[in-house]
């Protein structure tokens, strides 16, 4: 993803209340843990980027994301060295763990761990068909992504997952994003805004996979795309595009974030 800075107009992304640049901090689109490249300088005040940040950046980084973290290398702002082995990994089994045998489980040197991970997918987000999902998670299904090269082979690994916070990671993207890009007289994200500010909770309203497979560029790590369905403006956030297990081909089921009524000009 090519690198970019943003300016807004002085006013915090979040609470959209008005600060000097010295009460602001950058606020990574998609984080930087992550290897995110797209800022908002001067985006968000000291008390909204620690309220994301606690309430569920950090959860989703250190437990749905550790894996394709370590497994790419990506520290973050720590540049830490990692796990060196597979206890601080989750569980891997040579058996059959999705039938509710659990296998035996397996240690192993953090070099030898399997090169492939997983991330939870979700229904369609609510308000694209007209569905009350709010706060509590139906149906997910698993994406699986892969790195190729050497790692076990014929063994499974847990799916980490915290609900709640990874939806709202993905939230805060596609509304920063959309921020960044437009601003907010191009669409009204009051709901959205809510739910980031934690006034609301109904994240899977907003958060979802798409219901049809896009065709998307593979070239960058994670990719962002715009929307328009109906009267909604959404954001398509395709994380670790170029791990899709699919070798190949560039057709995916990316997460897509409905982040409000588009205005009329």
């Amino acid at each position: 993803m090519r690198k970019q800075n943003y300016y807004l107009d002085g006013r915090c992304v979040f609470c959209r209340k008005a600060f000097t640049q010295a009460e602001l901090t950058d606020e990574h689109i998609i984080p930087e843990a992550i290897n995110g490249s797209l800022v908002i300088r001067y985006g968000s005040c000291k008390e909204c980027a620690t309220r994301s940040n606690q309430e569920y950046e950090n959860q989703a980084l250190n437990v749905d994301l550790k894996v394709p973290r370590v497994l790419l290398g990506l520290r973050g702002k720590s540049k830490g060295s990692g796990p060196r082995d597979a206890r601080h990994m989750p569980e891997v089994f040579a058996g059959d763990t999705v039938m509710g045998e659990e296998g035996k489980r397996l240690d192993f040197p953090i070099e030898d761990y399997p090169k492939h991970f997983s991330l939870v997918q979700f229904s369609q987000a609510g308000l694209l068909v007209g569905i009350d999902r709010g706060a509590t998670l139906v149906s997910p299904r698993v994406a699986f992504f892969s790195l190729g090269g050497n790692g076990l082979e014929n063994v499974r690994t847990r799916v980490p997952f915290i609900n709640g916070p990874f939806a709202m990671m993905i939230a805060k993207i596609g509304y920063c994003y959309a921020m960044a890009e437009y601003g907010d007289d191009y669409f009204d994200a009051t709901d959205i805004r809510a739910l980031l500010m934690g006034t609301r909770d109904d994240v899977y309203n907003f958060v979802g996979n798409v219901e049809n497979p896009e065709r998307l560029s593979t070239r960058h790590l994670h990719g962002l795309y715009f929307r328009r369905r109906a009267e909604w403006l959404t954001v398509l956030v395709h994380l670790f595009a170029s791990c899709h297990s699919q070798q190949g081909t560039n057709i995916c089921n990316p997460y897509e974030v409905v982040v409000g009524r588009a205005c009329e000009k």
